[in-house]
């Protein structure tokens, strides 16, 4: 972040009079929402920014002790003062909000200083009332509690830049230089996992034996034990070294490991096993097919993700100790993604259709493909209103993970308690309403 912008966003933040709301978005992201205006401060260690994001996704709620100071002293509190420290990359805002007895004084701290950018909340006289990152060096103890060391102003050097003159503009332009960016880098490493797994996904059912090669030789063992079975009473017990024929005249010469009789039932336990085998390699196949076809279309969504968030929705970097449990507990057969304070659920396959359909609660939102075979989805409601952007993104996984081409597809959703199962996952279903989604 440059010092000369900063000057200049102080400036132009300093003729707002409200902070309406402000709260964690990301891990180092807040949103300040001002009279009007919602702005992005980005505290990443590298790249910091501030900005304006107006297709922003939020994919998780904070709600550590930090962003309960932040909410608690800096929602809907008035702006008394919004200042860049001298020789600083540090935007200081000054804030006052009426309690019951007396006005609380709260500062926070935007700290955009390389590998220590951090939030400090204060009270007025500067003790530490929290922090988005804990820092205790031999410089600085950045710990609630303590009272705030200032940093010393430094030299700045940086290009010189041009007086910003159309702030909105400006804003957007940041997030778009810096979206393009990060969404490129993390895009590539999102498709790199996906890929790696598709490749080892199709390894494997390559490697597999061929079904009609197993039943094949499970036909030939059975053909041989019954050869022996009719031949018995031509063969003594002891007869290890054998010439048949079989029901066609071709002549077979075969060398036992037993009797006769014991080696007819061993090729048709054998041939018993083979066909046993090649029901499972069919299954194997389809199981491995389904999964490579998913992840194609997981590989679809993340090559079409228009924002960071979106691609963080799709393939979380580290999901929450509660969804790592909520994953462990759910079936193969189906997929999550969180949007929000929702939990939406994709079938992988048939089975996974109908397990949703038998868990899914009566006011959860399901969604499918007008008129055609579709993955079947269900938004978790909690029994809470669900919103146009939560819709929209279930409707479009709903569609990605149901066909192939391009075009603009009509997805049908409606509660829950509308759909009548017929059968497996073929469904009725009623009071519903329809979304246009474009797939590209």
């Amino acid at each position: 972040m440059k010092y000369a912008h900063l000057v200049q966003i102080a400036a132009f933040l300093s003729k707002f009079k409200k902070i309406n709301s402000i709260k964690r978005v990301g891990d180092m992201l807040l949103l300040i929402e001002f009279e009007r205006e919602d702005i992005f401060f980005d505290l990443a260690k590298s790249g910091s920014a501030i900005y304006k994001d107006e297709n922003f996704k939020q994919t998780k709620i904070y709600q550590a002790p930090f962003d309960n100071v932040l909410k608690k002293r800096l929602n809907s509190a008035h702006i008394q003062s919004v200042e860049c420290l001298k020789n600083n990359r540090i935007l200081k805002f000054t804030c006052t909000q009426s309690g019951s007895y007396k006005s609380l004084v709260t500062k926070l701290y935007l700290e955009f200083t390389g590998r220590f950018t951090n939030a400090i909340i204060t009270d007025e006289k500067d003790i530490i009332l929290e922090a988005l990152r804990h820092i205790d060096n031999s410089y600085r103890k950045i710990e609630v509690g303590e009272v705030l060391k200032e940093l010393e102003p430094i030299e700045i050097k940086e290009k010189p830049s041009q007086e910003i003159a159309d702030f909105d503009k400006f804003l957007k332009d940041e997030f778009a230089k810096i979206n393009e960016q990060n969404l490129a880098n993390l895009r590539a490493i999102k498709l790199a996992v996906v890929q790696k797994k598709l490749e080892s996904l199709e390894q494997n059912l390559r490697s597999l034996e061929k079904k009609d090669e197993l039943l094949k030789q499970s036909e030939h063992y059975a053909h041989i034990g019954s050869l022996l079975l009719a031949n018995l009473s031509h063969f003594k017990g002891y007869e290890r070294e054998i010439t048949l024929r079989d029901f066609s005249g071709e002549i077979l010469n075969l060398s036992l490991e037993d009797t006769p009789k014991n080696s007819a039932n061993d090729f048709y336990a054998k041939s018993k096993r083979l066909r046993a085998k090649a029901l499972g390699v069919q299954l194997e196949g389809q199981n491995l097919s389904q999964k490579i076809e998913f992840l194609n279309g997981l590989r679809s969504l993340l090559q079409e993700a228009s924002s960071v968030g979106e691609l963080e929705i799709l393939s979380p970097k580290r999901p929450s100790r509660q969804k790592e449990k909520e994953a462990r507990s759910q079936s193969e057969n189906v997929q999550s993604f969180y949007v929000k304070d929702f939990k939406i659920l994709v079938g992988r396959n048939e089975k996974g259709n109908v397990e949703l359909l038998k868990n899914a609660r009566k006011d959860d939102v399901w969604l499918h493909v007008k008129d055609a075979p579709s993955a079947h989805v269900i938004i978790k409601t909690n029994k809470t209103k669900l919103d146009e952007e939560v819709l929209r993104f279930g409707a479009k996984i709903c569609v990605e993970f149901s066909v192939k081409g391009a075009g603009s597809y009509e997805v049908d959703y409606t509660k829950r308690e509308n759909v009548k199962i017929l059968s497996g996952a073929n469904v009725n279903y009623i009071n519903f309403k329809t979304i246009i989604i474009n797939k590209r």
